[in-house]
């Protein structure tokens, strides 16, 4: 277990676009103040912002925490709006 990045371990559902852009921001600070760092997505994260189209109808990215290596996922689909994730990635 780690201390930096525990908090991070609970399963979020995301049902609605605004659910999706509050993770994305959230994650951006996270980011910032270097807790996780991006190793993979299909996207330019720092792009995604409330109003601007969808890049694609799969969104993901990975992410892992700097210090004990444990990754994230964070995924949306949204061409059907069958909504997506933030979990632990099983990787």
């Amino acid at each position: 277990m780690c201390s930096r990045c525990d908090g991070f371990s609970e399963r979020i559902r995301i049902d609605h676009p605004y659910e999706y852009f509050n993770i994305v921001e959230q994650v951006k600070e996270i980011l910032y103040v270097g807790t996780l760092e991006i190793i993979q997505g299909n996207c330019d994260f720092y792009s995604l912002q409330k109003g601007q189209p969808w890049p694609g109808d799969v969104l993901y990215h990975i992410f892992k925490c700097t210090s004990c290596e444990r990754k994230f996922e964070l995924s949306v689909e949204t061409y059907h709006g069958s909504g997506g994730v933030w979990d632990v990635a099983n990787l």
